[in-house]
């Protein structure tokens, strides 16, 4: 069952046992004691008692005239009259404030209840005798007695029904609801009893009608008792208001005590520096943090002003700032400053200064919060430069040099005479150093150059590693050009002398390219762009030299860049052709074999020479694609031819590698995978290589090419003579012959002289065990001489031009091909062995 159906049973109860009891007081109502003035006392009860109340001063409860009237008619007239009085009365005092109607007949029931109780304990206690209840002779003490049982019993019983009600309402506990609501109540009923006790002795002296004429004056003094108790009322509330207020004064005292104490110990024990200081700067007072920040006491503080250990370039916005404080622009100010140590040392500073009252003069007091940011300064300035300089050389890295690139830039465009170049700096050859020497000596080596570059330039100059072996300065201010370009000749200079690295001699050069901004030069990626093209050419040129850039430059490399692009899809789309040229022998005439030659037909520019696109092609990395597709190519289509002409003489092809294709780790193997794949047979495959080859990759390609010369190739050295020639790499590598170069055959006058360094690489060739090719054969006296000198094999325009490869099958084919022509020929016992 929930609370709120029990509290309607509860409701139901006490309303039906409240009209029983005023039914039954109805039923055994002395009608014969009724006179006019009982009604005149009933009305007055209802209509006027109840509304008349007066608050018991500290107290919840309110005396009403009302009780005074239902315990007067109790003792007057008897229990039947005040219990059907005190029902009404309920009523009619409830309707004026309760909403529901059900709790106005529940209000009534209550006290015509509680009042028929009241009757109840009075008899069975014997005082309900008339003459007890109003006191007559020696009854006085019962009197009383029955007075104090009226309102006890009354208190009980009345709170009590109220309680239940409300405790079934509010799921309160019963006592918890008296306690808390009902039992102020106690001294309303106790005064009412009193007073019906005070009027039934004036009746028994005077008469009910006496009584009935002293209710006005009973009212006015209880409206007099009533102005009485609310004075003291507010002479109690003031007084509470007093103590309250004082309680509140010594509260707040003890507070300020407790806070100006904590202030001082919040103030000297602060873990940052605080101080007191005077609008001139002077230290006023200062906590021990600060004393240890800068390093003096407290007495050598207040010996002097902030001025004086501040840094003089932080003072200026100081003062502005102090100022604005003071005249309430602003309310803080928190910056960062530098103070002199006491040791010397500078201390970096977080700064807040504020204001505050002097109660003691009409001057301002500064408050400064000073808090140590040295170690935060020196990470901030550590990272800035780990973010803004290469690691290992300590130079600028390229973040910082474009930056003040950039603003060398805006300075020139604001100051037409303001100048600004850049100098591009590349190594020549530094990977060299790394793949001989190891990373540990080229590292070593970077730092000896940044070292040198540093003491070629001018102070207001700045040099930067960009990355690897790249190095850039940047020239601004108010100069010429030959100063520019004596920093480039002074760099060259340094270079000449060679490093002495962890015991190794190393000598370095390095091409740099020059640029002089122009007006074009508008951001510092064009200055860069355009040092880069120099530094380019530069090394195009020769290496360890230096260019300046001029607009033709740029239109080259916008040339070279528009190659590349051709490149690229001339390799993918197997636009690159192969011609072939005989190569004959010298002592029998017959045709040795053939040389697979590069040609490119571009469809806008016509013919390519190899010089151009087959570096090109190395620089941007196509030279493996483009090397196995030439290679494929020839041997697929050499291979038909020779197969075919199987019944004659052994014939070869020879084939030119790159050295950038020794650096692909695979090439032995994709080379073996493209003679199985196309048939060519190995020993009839010549691979050409320069001599450049052994210094860029050493004893990987010394072994790259024994594994070839395992699978039965021959190796030849290409160009020998005008390369680096390194003769102990000839006794080290399985090579099979010497390519004489075609600037070494020119020469070869008509009469047969300038031969000296033919001969040489004949002799060379000869005490080696090797055989010789000489290439570019022009001229029957150039082929005489080098037949008188014995040398091997020749090719050349006058015995046969390259040819695709139609041409070169049907040459071949043809048989008055396959041998030297006579009429090259004067020597008529070579005529003769020719024939």
């Amino acid at each position: 069952m929930t609370s709120q159906n029990s509290n309607k049973i509860y409701m139901a109860v006490v309303i039906i046992a409240g009209l029983i009891s005023m039914l039954g007081a109805l039923v055994y109502m002395p009608v014969e004691r009724l006179d006019i003035y009982v009604l005149m006392l009933a009305c007055i009860a209802i209509a006027v008692g109840s509304r008349v109340t007066a608050q018991i001063p500290s107290f919840k409860s309110h005396i009403a005239v009302s009780d005074t009237f239902i315990f007067l008619a109790l003792l007057t007239i008897g229990g039947e009259f005040a219990i059907i009085l005190a029902g009404f009365e309920a009523f009619f005092s409830s309707w004026r404030f309760c909403n529901k109607k059900v709790t106005v007949f529940f209000n009534a029931a209550a006290m015509a209840l509680s009042t028929a109780i009241v009757v109840f304990v009075l008899k069975v206690s014997g005082l309900y005798a008339a003459s007890q209840l109003h006191g007559y002779g020696p009854n006085a003490q019962n009197f009383i007695i029955a007075l104090s049982v009226i309102a006890l019993t009354q208190f009980i019983v009345n709170t009590a029904l109220c309680s239940f009600y409300d405790s079934l309402k509010s799921d309160v506990a019963l006592w918890e609801t008296w306690k808390s609501k009902y039992i102020w109540t106690f001294l309303t009923y106790f005064v009412g009893a009193a007073n019906a006790g005070v009027l039934v002795r004036l009746s028994g002296t005077f008469g009910f009608r006496v009584v009935l004429l002293t209710i006005p004056v009973i009212f006015l003094l209880f409206l007099t008792y009533r102005m009485y108790l609310k004075n003291v009322e507010i002479s109690m509330r003031q007084a509470e208001q007093a103590n309250e207020y004082a309680k509140v004064l010594e509260k707040q005292s003890g507070a300020l005590r407790e806070s100006e104490q904590r202030f001082r110990s919040a103030f000297s024990y602060a873990p940052i520096g605080i101080a007191l200081v005077s609008q001139e700067g002077k230290w006023l007072k200062v906590n021990h943090a600060l004393s240890d920040i800068l390093g003096y006491t407290a007495e050598e503080f207040l010996a002097t002003d902030f001025q004086a250990i501040i840094f003089p370039e932080d003072l200026g916005v100081s003062l502005v700032k102090i100022h604005e404080v003071r005249s309430g622009k602003i309310a803080n100010w928190q910056m960062e400053q530098r103070y002199l140590h006491k040791s010397g040392r500078t201390v970096w500073t977080s700064w807040s200064v504020s204001s505050a009252d002097n109660d003691r003069s009409d001057s301002l007091i500064l408050i400064f919060q000073i808090q140590d940011i040295t170690d935060k300064k020196l990470f901030e300035e550590k990272l800035q430069h780990e973010a803004t300089h290469d690691a290992l050389t300590g130079l600028p890295n390229r973040s910082y040099f474009m930056t003040r690139l950039a603003s060398a830039l805006q300075k020139a465009k604001i100051n037409p005479k303001y100048r600004v170049s850049v100098l591009f700096i590349d190594l020549d050859r530094f990977k060299n150093v790394n793949d001989s020497l190891g990373h540990f000596v080229g590292d070593q080596l970077l730092i000896a150059i940044a070292d040198r570059l540093r003491e070629c330039m001018r102070p207001p100059d700045i040099v930067a590693r960009l990355g690897g072996d790249e190095f850039t300065i940047l020239v601004e201010g108010r100069n010429y050009q030959e100063e520019v370009t004596s920093i480039a000749e002074r760099i060259q200079n340094k270079f000449n002398t060679p490093f002495n690295i962890s015991g190794h001699e190393v000598y370095s050069s390095a091409s740099i390219g020059i640029l002089l901004a122009s007006e074009r030069h508008r951001t510092s990626e064009d200055m860069m762009r355009d040092a880069d093209t120099a530094m380019y050419h530069a090394k195009r040129a020769g290496k360890a030299r230096h260019e300046v850039f001029d607009e033709n430059m740029h239109f080259a490399v916008k040339q070279t860049l528009q190659l590349e692009t051709d490149l690229r899809k001339a390799v993918d789309n197997e636009e690159i052709s192969v011609f072939y040229q005989p190569v004959f022998s010298l002592a029998t005439g017959k045709i040795k074999g053939v040389e697979a030659l590069m040609r490119w037909s571009h469809p806008d520019r016509g013919e390519i020479s190899p010089d151009k696109f087959i570096p090109l092609a190395e620089e941007i990395g196509l030279i493996d694609t483009l090397g196995e597709s030439i290679l494929r190519k020839a041997c697929l289509q050499m291979g038909s031819v020779y197969e075919a002409l199987s019944s004659r003489s052994r014939l070869t092809l020879s084939v030119n590698l790159s050295c950038k294709q020794f650096g692909q780790p695979t090439l032995v193997q994709n080379i073996k995978n493209i003679l199985k794949e196309t048939g060519f047979r190995p020993n009839r495959l010549k691979l050409e290589i320069t001599e450049s080859v052994f210094f860029e990759y050493q004893e990987k390609a010394i072994q790259m090419l024994h594994d070839l010369r395992d699978l039965g190739i021959e190796l030849d050295i290409d160009d020998f003579g005008t390369g680096y020639s390194n003769l102990s790499y000839l006794v080290r590598l399985p090579i099979s012959t010497l390519k004489i170069d075609r600037s070494f055959i020119s020469p070869i006058s008509d009469d047969g002289t300038n031969t000296e360094i033919v001969k040489t690489i004949l002799d060379l060739a000869g005490n080696l065990g090797l055989k010789t090719i000489a290439e570019g054969i022009e001229t029957t006296t150039q082929l005489n001489t080098l037949k008188k000198l014995k040398c091997e094999y020749g090719q050349g325009f006058l015995l046969a031009k390259p040819m695709n490869f139609e041409d070169v099958r049907e040459f071949m084919f043809d048989e008055e091909n396959m041998s030297i022509p006579k009429a090259y020929i004067k020597d008529v016992s070579i005529v003769s062995t020719l024939q």
